[in-house]
């Protein structure tokens, strides 16, 4: 069953929350635009879900496109389930496949942020024939370093620690309850705050938070290696396909270092488009700008 949503976001985020039962589990999304548009696939990272997407929802359906934002499992009003095994890469990945199914999405397009693209590419591999192109903002699909962040002791690998990152996880939730709102550029009302940490409140609600970062491949033999391995290998396959980066520049977890090499694996993308007075959540602090951008991109690339 899915959560009932607060009488207080609906002025926020007014679309229905629809579900579908993706590989034992419920995956929660909108589906808004008309139903012969074109799909867009609206993907987010941690600890975000689909409100980060909220600004691009009307632009996208006014211009004909059918615009679907899918909360992963275990984030936003997608089933929670508590057992870091149930919450993979692969997992992932699977699930998007199976919305991608049973919705019967053709001529699609991935929009990606954090871990919405390797997923979300991940997963349009293994439905490559059916993907039209790609958004990719402030993300990765290579294994390795990925910047100075992710290998600094606070807060990233203090979150690894055995003892000080369950308890800094999970009983100060340190970034279920606080990662988006510690990087906005454009500051946050209450509410907004609220929208994006409200889905984590229950007990044992946020075991997705703590496995993503522990599933970033940096290092050969980390969980997610070989899934991130096999992305990187099959990205030749996307020569022909239409794929644009769009980056916030400020963003101090995906640099533009990490854009460049980015960039170096699909030399046939578009940009990177710079979205500045932008950091991580780029969809939040510039969400109507980078909407539009989406919206010309797909409108010169891609025919009716």
């Amino acid at each position: 069953m899915l959560k009932t949503r607060p009488g207080w976001l609906e002025a926020l985020f007014p679309w229905e929350q629809r579900s579908i039962l993706v590989n034992g589990r419920r995956m929660s999304y909108i589906d808004e635009g008309p139903r012969d548009g074109r799909p867009v696939l609206l993907l987010s990272g941690n600890p975000t879900w689909g409100f980060l997407y909220r600004d691009f929802i009307e632009p996208l359906a006014a211009a004909g496109c059918r615009p679907i934002a899918p909360d992963w499992i275990g984030a936003g009003y997608s089933d929670h389930p508590p057992h870091d095994a149930s919450l993979t890469f692969a997992h992932h990945v699977s699930d998007l496949v199976s919305l991608l199914d049973q919705l019967d999405l053709r001529g699609f397009v991935i929009v990606g942020q954090d871990w919405g693209g390797p997923q979300g590419m991940g997963a349009a591999l293994q439905r490559v024939e059916r993907l039209a192109a790609a958004v990719l903002m402030n993300t990765w699909l290579f294994t390795g370093t990925l910047s100075k962040f992710h290998l600094s002791p606070k807060p990233w690998t203090t979150w690894h620690a055995p003892l000080i990152g369950p308890y800094l996880m999970k009983r100060h939730q340190v970034l279920s309850q606080h990662g988006a709102t510690a990087l906005t550029v454009r500051g946050m009302t209450h509410h907004e705050a609220r929208a994006y940490h409200h889905v984590y409140d229950e007990r044992e609600s946020d075991a997705v938070v703590m496995t993503w970062p522990r599933t970033i491949p940096v290092t050969e033999g980390d969980r997610g290696w070989q899934d991130m391995k096999a992305i990187e290998s099959r990205l030749p396959e996307l020569a022909a396909t239409p794929i644009a980066l769009m980056w916030a520049p400020e963003d101090p977890v995906f640099t533009m270092e990490t854009c460049e090499r980015m960039q170096r694996l699909l030399p046939h993308a578009e940009g990177p488009t710079l979205f500045k007075d932008a950091r991580h959540f780029l969809q939040d602090d510039r969400g109507p700008d980078i909407a539009l951008a989406i919206v010309e991109f797909l409108g010169r690339k891609l025919d009716d």
